[in-house]
């Protein structure tokens, strides 16, 4: 009876040890992506809210992380760098603001399978047409620049002038 009960004693040690690695190969694995800080905006055009804009942040100097999002009613934007809404990155970002619309007129919206904010600043659709001033649709004629800091940011304002 010792040694059944012994050997399974081992069993079930050894199964134990096992379970307690496999585990631990489970775990989630640390996030290694640069901190973020929830960072938001309102866009308005001559004072009056944009709604269906995509805002990019393009890091100032040309490295580093970008973030997005698109404009609700309220021309409220809230950054994505990596996840939705997990901010930006600290850090001096140049500003771009493009809404654009499609040449049946329909703007394009967050939940339109063509969204991309990574790219719809840039996008070229065959036909489609600016809705914002042009100027603002590039970071080096746009002249908009925020500057997003560790710890608690205000939302920024970008008013945009015809």
């Amino acid at each position: 009876m010792s040694l059944l009960l012994r050997r399974f004693s081992q069993g079930f040690t050894l199964l134990a040890a096992v379970a307690i690695v496999a585990g631990a190969g489970c775990a989630k694995a640390p996030d290694t992506r640069p901190k973020r800080v929830p960072f938001s905006g309102k866009v308005t055009l001559d004072g009056a809210p944009v709604e269906g804009a995509t805002v990019v942040l393009a890091p100032d100097g040309g490295s580093g992380n970008a973030a997005s999002g698109m404009t609700n009613a309220e021309g409220v934007v809230h950054f994505t760098t990596f996840e939705s809404r997990d901010g930006a990155v600290p850090g001096k970002y140049m500003v771009t603001v493009a809404k654009t619309a499609f040449p049946d007129g329909r703007p394009l919206t967050a939940d339109d399978p063509n969204y991309d904010p990574s790219t719809a600043v840039t996008a070229v659709v065959k036909g489609a047409k600016e809705l914002l001033p042009v100027k603002y649709k590039t970071a080096k004629s746009s002249g908009l620049t925020v500057e997003v800091k560790d710890g608690e940011n205000a939302p920024a304002v970008f008013d945009l002038k015809n």
